[in-house]
């Protein structure tokens, strides 16, 4: 049972460059197949833009209920990112050995935003901007969470780090 919030965000793709590209790109290829599609009035035109149409309909949807949650109470950090990760994942001082926020490299380090992995930085997750809460596992597997909002999760942070009787 969660006690009470100090810190709580959501960030969503919609509204970001990242939604405006995905849209920008769905009706280039739904709209390009259709043109196609009026010059060829043939099947495999027909075919074509339904396989486009659903694809970026998936896309959209998909990009739509992405919806990075972090929450933080007394004793513990909370998170989820549906669809990706849709239970919420509760972690505790018994499971970290470091936690901190930091400026990180998107494209440089997890090959940009969303749910990311690489062997050699870890998991990621983030919808934009460069500043996220750092998890080093006891474990030693890493997880970053992006934030919106790096000031009021430093202080998060620090007062966690603060109940957890962890230094700096």
């Amino acid at each position: 049972m969660k006690g009470k919030i100090f810190f709580k965000e959501e960030q969503s793709f919609v509204g970001t460059w990242t939604w405006y590209l995905v849209i920008g790109i769905a009706v280039l290829s739904v709209g390009g197949t259709g043109v196609g599609l009026f010059f060829t009035n043939d099947a495999e035109g027909i075919i074509g833009l339904i396989i486009a149409a659903i694809t970026t309909g998936g896309i959209i949807v998909l990009f739509y209920t992405s919806k990075l949650q972090v929450s933080m109470d007394q004793d513990s950090l909370y998170y989820r990112y549906p669809p990706f990760v849709s239970a919420e994942k509760k972690v505790t001082s018994d499971d970290i050995k470091e936690i901190y926020v930091r400026k990180y490299k998107p494209i440089g380090e997890y090959g940009g935003w969303g749910y990311r992995f690489r062997f050699r930085s870890g998991r990621a997750m983030n919808v934009s901007g460069d500043v996220g809460v750092q998890l080093v596992f006891k474990n030693d597997k890493r997880l970053l969470i992006g934030t919106q909002k790096p000031e009021a999760m430093r202080e998060a942070v620090r007062r966690l780090k603060e109940n957890w009787g962890i230094d700096g």
